[in-house]
């Protein structure tokens, strides 16, 4: 019913007692129970005043009572009357109208209520006058209170201990017939309680539990709890070890080795890539430090098991490569009922994730690719909190490595396999871009190859944030350079070769080249990574891109082969654009390996000149044990500051050269924005144009995750103002190299790998076409004037003799400053600026390269002049006696550049008409002029009129065959031009070669490292130089057959 609210208010006066003691309380109301407090404030045992009056009562309402009624009992009301009061200011008064006349005494009992016509919360009583209006005794209000009885059901057989808990008390329940009982006694009464049982197993799982929530009325209530069944596994005859237990709080499990039994919620099972499944303990130990999760390897017996079901078994606790785990399981049992783990949030810094290896975690924050290198190869991602990471000297943003490392945290695809045939996260271009994003990523954290891993259990949903640009940004001006990684553009194929190892695989990589070149579709282009075969690489990728654009729209600079690398920088340009000042300039500085390539252009449409240099310095890599090791920077980052050094010295010369102070340096310098090599180059008068382009967007190169520009553009500072824009085309460092031309590991029907598993990326577009991204700038040149150039050329013969004068013609434009002549001997020559021709004879035959260098007005220009000398005459001296024994063939040039054999050695021939035994014998060697011989012993051999003797002396370096097996061996390293060879009789040192043991002697000179000085006939000794010839090595032994002599000395 409804009823009018009421005020509470406190009881305070005392009316004085009349001594008579109260008469027990003999009706309860039992009106139905109302939602109320579950306690009641106030005192028990509180005195009230009581006002008595012939026709009202009033009493002081007791706090937390809202109701109030007083039942009189006497000799005219026997039965008793209840008369409900009224309560108005904290006094509940009740009207007396209607009593019975006659005895005014009364027993009087007060009752309390939570709430009108709800549960007796006190009651009084005592006896009263209704003519005097005196109390026999004080009025004290009392806390009803009463007993609850619980009974619970049904009870699992497995069920061994039950409990209820009302409030601050817990009774053990008793079971009979399947059901529970159990009483709480003097519960103070209440509208609204709840009682709540639990049931546990006889190794201490909770089975079952219920609530019942009641009202605790006066005179005791029953209350009837239905129990539900509770995930609980089946009684283990083995201690239970919790999950929190196994992990324990450092790096290893505590329990390394132990065989455990544990149970806990499967949070993800991997069984098909990891071998394994996860399991969470479901309440955790509440230990910050401990996992309450552990990975359980099932290897080639997995288990049947779902997400969410609870388990239980037992296993040995591993640590596989610092993972714990529980393997080698001997029981596995599923168990009743299914949960869910709700995942821990975890946000960067990504530090001390020990304590969550194994469970369920999600990363609340965007997270955006920051390395996909892996992601071919096993299937993973590098993802990273705040953006993708830079390269902390990489000049972008304050940061350093460590704080990267925590910064960073690996998407795995749950899979052990390499190269795995499907590969997730892929978007519908078919790649997966560093930059793209994902938010709310949720799975196990998993520890795996060094590094934590989350193995997702919801699909991510990734956000293409960073999607392939068709195109580079527009730079602006009227004339564009671009510097462009080629990536190894080799055009052959051998074991040697750095590029394609294929045909089929250069076809796909040229595709992409032609195809990010022409999307550049820059005036003038700088290429880093050409084969250095000469300009044969270089002319076949300049073809293609013509063929590309249907017209002769690109010509190389044509430089053959530069410097002493495998791979050289290029430059191509539009002739239709600019046209070409001067020729083209390399730095000789022998820093370089690949050394910088300038060309001066003119704009032809608007007469600006510009230098532009190619450059590729020394790489990160390859890291010495000692010396210019990685400081921060990288390996080599000493060398490359001196290559930078270097580099101001040939830019200054170039200046002079051109008479213009515009130079752009383009290429591929290995060292990063902030690095000591562009801070060398840019203290010396140059300006980074990369730094226009804004921080986030500004890199060319990915490695291990993280971001930085390698290829720049700068200009010197005259330069810089005719500068309109520049950007870096991100086509590559973005892509996974999964993207790239190469076959190895790919669907491909050319792959020849051991295993061909990995989807083939490869499209016909510019992505991945290179690792580096490649740099774009544009120009608006001011008008220059071209000054003419200084000319030079030579002439002359392409053979000549050795010894023999040989002369070079010498022509130039205007009379040089300075003139020299190089002869490609080790000769130098500085000639009067008049020269017209220069003469030189050259001591051995050979091929050599003549350079003139001239210089006038500041500029400097060369010649050359290739020139095949042939051998002079070999002087023979006779010896001083006649002997049968003769030196037939003499060879210096073994093992050396260009030589076919890979030792010297000395022939000897028997030409007389008898056996001699070369016991006691030797073959002494001397220089040219010296006097100091080399003696090699002969070994015990008769050899037989007409048979060779093959003495065998130093090995070189060089040289690609052996020769035939020798008869003796020495270590003489003899000249290949020019000395002296004696057949002695003895083994002791001569003096000369007129020494009395001498038996032979032969003075060679003008061969080479191809030739040798051997007999006409070997028969013939006149001691005449006509015995003798220059020509291809012969070498013979005893294992020749024998040559007759018709007139056998």
């Amino acid at each position: 019913m409804s009823m009018k609210p009421a005020l509470l208010l406190s009881c305070a006066l005392l009316l004085a007692a009349c001594g008579q003691s109260p008469a027990p309380v003999t009706e309860a109301a039992t009106a139905p129970a109302q939602a109320a407090p579950a306690s009641v404030p106030g005192a028990q045992n509180s005195l009230q005043s009581l006002s008595v009056k012939p026709d009202a009562l009033t009493v002081t309402v007791p706090e937390g009572a809202s109701a109030v009624t007083f039942t009189l009992q006497g000799t005219k009301l026997p039965g008793g009357k209840v008369f409900p009061a009224v309560i108005q200011d904290g006094q509940a008064s009740a009207d007396l109208s209607g009593l019975p006349k006659g005895d005014p005494k009364y027993t009087v009992t007060v009752r309390a209520y939570d709430v009108p016509g709800g549960v007796v919360l006190y009651a009084a009583q005592t006896s009263i006058n209704l003519s005097s209006g005196k109390v026999t005794a004080p009025l004290t209000f009392e806390r009803v209170k009463a007993d609850v009885t619980v009974t619970a059901s049904p009870v699992l057989p497995e069920t061994s201990a039950l409990t209820a808990q009302l409030g601050e008390q817990t009774v053990t329940l008793t079971v009979k017939d399947g059901v529970a009982s159990g009483t709480f006694a003097g519960v103070p009464t209440t509208g609204s309680q709840t009682v709540t049982v639990t049931g546990q197993s006889s190794d201490g799982q909770t089975t079952q539990s219920g609530t019942a929530t009641f009202a605790v009325l006066e005179g005791g209530t029953r209350a009837e709890v239905k129990l539900t069944e509770l995930a609980h596994c089946p009684v283990s005859t083995s201690p239970v070890t919790r999950v929190p237990a196994v992990q324990g709080s450092g790096d290893a499990s505590p329990l390394l080795n132990q065989v455990v039994t544990v149970r806990g919620i499967v949070t993800a099972d991997f069984q098909s890539g990891l071998r394994g499944f996860f399991v969470q303990d479901a309440q955790g130990d509440g230990d910050a430090a401990t996992s309450d999760a552990v990975f359980v390897y099932t290897g080639t017996a997995p288990q049947n098991v779902q997400v969410g079901q609870f388990v239980q078994l037992t296993g040995t606790v591993n640590e596989f490569y610092s993972s714990t785990q529980i393997d080698t399981l001997t029981a596995f049992e599923g168990c009743t009922g299914t949960a869910d783990v709700k995942a821990v949030e975890l946000k960067a810094p990504f530090t001390d994730l020990e304590k969550y290896e194994g469970m369920r975690v999600t990363f609340p924050e965007t997270l955006t690719v920051t390395d996909n290198y892996n992601y071919g190869r096993y299937g993973e991602l590098g993802l990273s909190a705040g953006g993708r990471l830079f390269n902390p000297t990489n000049g972008n943003v304050t940061t350093t490595a460590e704080a990267n490392a925590e910064r960073k945290i690996v998407l795995d695809d749950a899979n052990t396999s390499q190269n795995p045939a499907s590969l997730p996260y892929l978007n519908a271009q078919g790649t997966r871009r560093t930059g793209d994003t994902v938010t709310g990523l949720t799975g196990v954290l998993h520890y795996a190859n060094n590094v934590f891993k989350v193995e997702p259990t919801t699909a991510p949903a990734f956000v293409d944030s960073n999607p392939r640009p068709a195109q580079p940004a527009d730079v602006g001006g009227t004339l564009k350079v671009a510097g462009a990684n080629v990536l190894n553009y080799f055009t052959t194929f051998t074991s040697n070769d750095r590029g394609a190892d294929s045909a089929y695989e250069f076809q796909r990589q040229k595709t992409k080249v032609v195809n990010a070149l022409k999307g550049l579709d820059a005036d003038i282009v700088t290429l880093m990574e050409v084969q250095n075969n000469g300009d044969v690489a270089l002319n076949d990728l300049v073809t293609s891109l013509n063929t590309a654009y249907g017209t002769d729209t690109y010509l190389a600079v044509p430089t053959g082969t530069v410097g002493t690398d495998a791979i050289k920088v290029a430059i191509i340009y539009k002739p239709a654009r600019v046209s070409l000042v001067g020729k083209f300039q390399v730095d000789t500085n022998a820093i370089h390996s690949r050394p910088p390539l300038a060309q001066t252009f003119q704009d032809k449409q608007g007469g600006g000149v510009l230098t532009v240099v190619a450059n590729h310095f020394k790489s990160k890599g390859s890291c010495p044990k000692t010396g210019d090791v990685d400081t921060g920077e990288g390996c080599w980052n000493e060398l490359r500051s001196q290559q930078a050094q270097a580099l101001l010295g040939f830019v200054d010369r170039l200046k002079t050269l051109s008479n213009d102070q515009d130079v752009l340096l383009m290429g591929d310098f290995n060292a990063y924005g902030a690095e000591k090599p562009i801070q060398t180059i840019m203290a010396g008068g140059f300006v980074s144009e990369n730094l226009r382009i804004p921080a986030e967007e500004r890199y060319s190169y990915q490695f291990s995750g993280q971001f930085g520009y390698l290829d720049h553009a700068l200009a010197s500072t005259n330069l810089d103002k005719q500068v309109t824009g520049v950007t870096e085309w991100h086509i590559n460092a973005d892509e996974p190299t999964l993207a790239d031309y190469n076959v190895e590991y790919k669907q491909n029907p050319e792959c020849r790998t051991n295993v061909c598993t990995s989807p083939d990326l490869w499209q016909n577009n510019p992505f991945r076409a290179s690792d580096h991204d490649p740099v774009l700038v544009g120009l608006n040149l001011t008008r220059d004037e071209v000054r003419q150039d200084f000319a030079l050329s030579v002439s002359g013969a392409a053979e000549a003799t050795a010894a023999q004068p040989y002369t070079l013609n010498l022509t130039t434009s205007t009379a040089p400053d300075t003139l020299s002549v190089n002869w490609g001997d080790g000769q130098t020559e500085t000639l009067s600026s008049s020269a017209t021709t220069a003469t030189h004879a050259y001591a051995s035959a050979g091929t050599y390269t003549v350079t003139v260098t001239a210089t006038a007005g500041g500029q400097t220009q060369t010649a050359g002049q290739t020139v095949t000398v042939s051998a002079a005459p070999v002087v023979v001296t006779p010896p001083t006696s006649v002997t049968k024994l003769v030196i037939s063939e003499v060879y210096g040039g073994g093992g050396n550049s260009g030589a076919t054999y890979t030792n010297d050695f000395i022939e000897i021939f028997n030409a007389g008409s008898a056996s001699v035994n070369l016991g006691g014998y030797s073959v002494q060697y001397a220089s040219a002029s010296g006097t100091s011989w080399s003696v090699t012993p002969l070994t015990s051999v008769n050899l037989a009129p007409g048979q060779f003797y093959l003495v065998q002396q130093a090995k070189g370096t060089g040289g690609t065959t052996p020769l035939p097996t020798p008869d003796a061996s020495g270590t003489i390293a003899m000249s290949a031009s020019a000395g002296q060879v004696a057949l002695v009789e003895g083994t002791a040192k001569i003096t000369g070669s007129t020494d009395a043991s001498v038996r032979d002697y032969v003075a060679f000179s003008g061969l080479s490292n191809s030739t040798s000085a051997s007999r006409v006939t070997p028969c013939t000794d006149t001691d005449a130089a006509s015995d003798f010839k220059a020509g291809v090595p012969t070498p013979q032994n005893t294992g020749t057959a024998p040559t007759a002599c018709v007139n056998p000395q």
